[in-house]
């Protein structure tokens, strides 16, 4: 058995309500800044045409004046650019697009299995695949069918990595995506650079950073650059230099992203995107597609801002590529935010996890199959289900459930009938380091009894099992608590919630194991009030349900005692 303590729910941050007037703000603020314009569709229908002049970095020239000692600078498009945004489509000037080299990539030696190397992390040995169900004994009976929780579970022992012992963990690539819309103006942006800044102390001479914004279009601003010392300060140049000011089409963004990983010369031991946007935005089908023409193993972190931006979609992007979805009501927490997803990053000890589970129960039990699974990632092909991650870090746990269908059975069972293999899984994961296949396999066995017979070992369900079903369970009515509010149902939404509540809580052992979701019912509860609704709580409540399926990221709490 393992001694770590596995994370098994999303982390919680305590956030507060607070005006704009009441952040912080280190930076020298714009003129601007005291009056945000919003350029989201529903909020300038009476705004008047508006001109601007596109400006945009030239990574390529930066690049050689940063070599040169000069500082880097914007550089002016000559075209003026026609924004008309009360129109549903857009109809505005096109500046001929130039064509991108993408495989202008710096060089990097991704790390590699050594010899000498004492920090190796060892799959085989590190790693606990397992399938069980709530109870592994149970009566058949003649006029009832049953439903029995079970699990798929994959477990990683921690390794402690340092930030003075780089060599210890492998090599990043990271494209952030960064929205410079008009309502980014001011406080947002500002935040965002900041942010961004102290996420180059996280990063070091094996990873490698691009930063890419956009509003109506994409703008690259540097290539997949490593973040070696002096490269720091060339990214600092950059990031200071970004202004907001524009439209918000983020499938834009993806697609140089995506033609991006397609094209780098170069691959990194993991690679993953940050996505950062406040906005409104219909793209979502585009980028479902574009995704689709990208071999490479990525995930796609989410980090939405403030009231206005569309959780359901920023959760159904980072659900594409099993990332998390960072709710920033609170622009301060945007580092801590980001430490989180790259914490994951830099803790990366497998990729490409497949795991594939058979339903083979022998006759004439062979009606006893998976019947219900919980959350996105299951795959079914004939008697056969597929769950894909594509990174797996070290000290986290993943567990996939589902329920088993022990159907009616008018025979008798015989003894040696009792013991019968009902459901077979195989576990196959990649090192990142040395690229070698590790392959587990495992299985499930139930024991079966009939109606009137007396079974003598003692019965105790498995509360892991019991505490990974509540989870799911409690997130399936937190979703669908949120489908009420959008139907203007909240109490009933309440009411579904204090009935998940009272299901979990008259169990006091499982209960004990079941504080996570727990917290984030009483927090959903709170959300699912009329007032809290449209402020914080559908993008609350869709953060929980994308990262408590997903068992990652941060889930934000606020308090019941705040003046809103």
């Amino acid at each position: 058995m393992f001694q770590t303590n596995f994370q098994q729910q999303p982390r919680k941050i305590y956030v507060l309500q607070r005006t704009q007037s009441q952040l912080p703000m280190n930076l020298q603020q714009q003129p601007q800044e005291q009056k945000l314009e919003y350029f989201q569709q529903s909020k300038i229908a009476h705004q008047p045409v508006m001109q601007t002049l596109q400006y945009q970095m030239n990574p390529h020239i930066n690049q050689l004046k940063f070599k040169q000692g000069e500082s880097v600078q914007q550089t002016q498009l000559g075209q003026q650019i026609v924004y008309q945004p009360n129109l549903q489509n857009i109809q505005r000037s096109i500046v001929a697009q130039k064509i991108i080299n993408y495989q202008d990539d710096e060089l990097i030696q991704p790390k590699k299995e050594n010899a000498k190397q004492t920090a190796k992390y060892d799959l085989i040995e590190n790693l606990q695949f397992e399938i069980k169900t709530l109870y592994k004994m149970v009566k058949l009976f003649p006029t009832k069918a049953q439903y029995l929780p079970g699990i798929v579970s994959i477990k990683a022992k921690d390794q402690t990595i340092t930030q003075n012992h780089e060599n210890q963990r492998v090599g990043i690539d990271l494209i952030c995506l960064i929205d410079i819309s008009g309502s980014m103006i001011g406080v947002k942006i500002q935040m965002v650079k900041q942010s961004l800044i102290v996420l180059l102390q996280f990063l070091g001479d094996n990873d490698r950073l691009q930063l890419i914004t956009f509003d109506d279009d994409a703008h690259r601003l540097t290539p997949l650059k490593r973040v070696t010392k002096q490269n720091k300060i060339y990214f600092t140049q950059i990031i200071q230099q970004i202004q907001a000011n524009g439209g918000n089409q983020i499938s834009e963004a993806t697609k140089m992203a995506f033609c991006q990983l397609r094209h780098r010369k170069y691959i990194n031991n993991v690679t993953s995107i940050f996505l950062l946007s406040d906005g409104v935005d219909y793209t979502f089908p585009e980028i479902k597609e574009q995704i689709k023409t990208v071999n490479e193993v990525f995930t796609l972190h989410t980090f939405g801002f403030g009231q206005d931006h569309d959780a359901p979609m920023m959760t159904q992007i980072c659900n594409l590529k099993s990332g998390s979805f960072y709710f920033v009501q609170d622009v301060t927490l945007l580092d801590e935010f980001f430490a989180d997803a790259l914490g994951g990053l830099i803790s990366v000890v497998g990729e490409q996890l497949e795991i594939t589970i058979t339903s083979q129960a022998p006759p004439p039990y062979q009606n006893i199959q998976i019947s219900k699974t919980y959350g996105n990632m299951w795959q079914k092909k004939g008697n056969q289900y597929y769950i894909t991650q594509p990174q797996f870090a070290s000290g986290s746990r993943k567990d996939y459930v589902f329920e088993i269908a022990l159907p009616k059975f008018q025979g008798r069972i015989q003894d040696y009938q009792r013991s019968i293999g009902v459901l077979f899984a195989e576990l196959k994961i990649q090192d990142p380091i040395n690229r070698s296949i590790i392959k587990i396999k495992a299985r499930l066995d139930l024991n079966l009894f009939n109606q009137d017979e007396q079974i003598n070992e003692n019965i105790y369900p498995d509360i892991d099992v019991y505490a990974q079903y509540f989870r799911v369970k409690g997130t399936e009515v937190i979703d669908e608590a949120r489908k009420a509010c959008e139907q203007n149902k909240n109490e009933d939404a309440e009411k579904l919630i204090d009935n998940m509540l009272i299901q979990i809580q008259k169990i006091p052992n499982v209960a004990a194991q079941c504080t996570g979701i727990i917290q984030d019912l009483q927090q959903a509860k709170q959300a699912s009030a009329r007032t809290s609704y449209s402020l914080f709580g559908q993008k609350q409540m869709c953060q929980m349900v994308s990262n408590n399926y997903q068992q990652g990221g941060v889930n934000s709490l606020f308090s019941a005692h705040e003046n809103y």
